[in-house]
């Protein structure tokens, strides 16, 4: 069972938890919100938009990218998530 379930209540919230996690990195609203403010994004806005998708925009992620350590496909991934609320790899390109 996940310990904060809202901070996988998007996509985007669900493509950073695993990032987080894939990096040994806690999943829990200080920890999301200090690497934030760390990586020069709203820490509080970060935490939101991890749990609902219709709330204003945390900023830029390249800080966040950078502070992480992100592969340019993990960054994709991660961008994707945050514009569009959708996994880059679940959409399907027209032939």
């Amino acid at each position: 069972m996940t310990e904060h379930p809202e901070l996988r209540a998007t996509i985007f919230g669900q493509v950073l938890a695993s990032l987080l996690e894939a990096r040994g990195l806690p999943v829990t609203p200080f920890a999301v919100g200090k690497l934030g403010e760390q990586s020069g994004v709203d820490g509080w806005r970060l935490i939101n938009r991890m749990a609902d998708a219709d709330v204003e925009d945390a900023g830029y992620l390249d800080g966040l990218a950078a502070a992480l350590g992100l592969s340019e496909t993990e960054k994709i991934q991660l961008a994707y998530a945050y514009s569009f609320e959708r996994r880059a790899e679940d959409v399907t390109l027209p032939a």
